[in-house]
């Protein structure tokens, strides 16, 4: 018998979002006997050096993929590619992970099942589309993180801004927040800012696992990877919450954030991390405990129970 398919949309693509989509694919596969194929372009490659895939899957194009997939297949469909409208394209059973909120203008109401990231997203797929999607938090590497250096030897006063979201968003908070630091507390250094869609994952959260304050300025989040990684290497995380953020900021207690746009307050919160550094230690300690909680078991784990659940007794185990 030929085994049925998972197609991933942009299983390739180099970001957060698609890299969950990617580990649906490898689920389907290993847990539930699926043959993973990735629906990619050509600029969509396994070896781009992002993150690291254990399980390499073979690749076709969307047209490809709307020439084969029947209703015995999946097909893996995150909410950034609503503008094709597969729903209305292919008879496959169609799963939206839906990770973020900034991506679509419009949601393909076409797919077959969905589930949210977030409590957040949840409550906005339900006020906006009339959904109550399950939630399933997306899950970081816990074992496979950097090694990290210990609090007190970090650098007392460096802060390494984290540049992602939207670009002039992003430069305004950080313009009126260096010039209120700078004017407040002219001893604290904001170092190079790092980020962006081609910085391999590894790099990144080697620089986390060297610094004690990560300032985080994306104003809209369907969750917060980043953030929650540096959370997990014991880096306070500092600025906006996201929206998305909310379902594990615990503003003073494992972080240091406000809602956007309150970058005065963000400032504030900046100087007082940076001075209290006893206070901001035991925060960076239960930002790990937070962490340890988002790990691959029981995003695997969950997602196995929702496959069961909803998958057609054609497509099913």
């Amino acid at each position: 018998m030929t085994a049925r398919r998972a197609f991933v949309l942009g299983a390739y693509v180099p970001n957060g979002g698609t890299i969950m989509a990617y580990q649906l694919g490898r689920i389907l596969e290993r847990d539930f006997g699926f043959r993973a194929i990735a629906v990619a372009t050509a600029e969509d490659r396994a070896d781009a050096g992002i993150h690291v895939y254990d399980l390499l899957m073979p690749s076709v194009s969307r047209e490809e993929m709307l020439r084969q997939a029947t209703g015995e297949d999946v097909v893996i469909v995150n909410p950034s590619f609503s503008d094709q409208l597969f729903g209305w394209r292919t008879p496959a059973f169609k799963i939206s992970y839906v990770q973020g909120f900034t991506t679509f203008p419009l949601l393909d109401l076409k797919l077959d099942h969905f589930v949210a990231s977030s409590d957040f997203i949840a409550g906005y797929l339900h006020a906006l589309y009339g959904l109550d999607p399950r939630v399933i938090p997306p899950f970081i590497n816990l074992d496979k993180l950097p090694p990290a250096l210990p609090w007190r030897e970090r650098p007392e006063a460096v802060v390494l801004p984290y540049r992602k979201g939207m670009p002039a968003v992003w430069n305004l908070s950080y313009l009126r927040l260096h010039d209120l630091v700078t004017q407040r507390a002219p001893h604290i250094k904001l170092a190079e800012p790092v980020g962006g869609a081609l910085v391999p994952q590894r790099e990144l959260l080697t620089k986390l696992a060297g610094v004690r304050y990560l300032l985080t300025l994306s104003a809209a989040e369907g969750f917060g990877l980043v953030p929650l990684e540096a959370m997990a290497l014991g880096t306070v995380v500092i600025g906006y919450d996201g929206f998305g953020g909310r379902h594990y900021m615990r503003p003073g207690e494992n972080c240091a954030v406000a809602p956007y746009p309150q970058i005065e307050r963000v400032s504030e919160l900046l100087i007082d991390a940076v001075s209290k550094p006893e206070i901001s230690a035991a925060m960076a300690l239960r930002g790990q405990e937070t962490a340890a909680r988002f790990s691959y078991e029981a995003f695997r784990s969950a997602w196995i129970e929702e496959f069961d659940k909803v998958l057609p007794a054609s497509v099913g185990r």
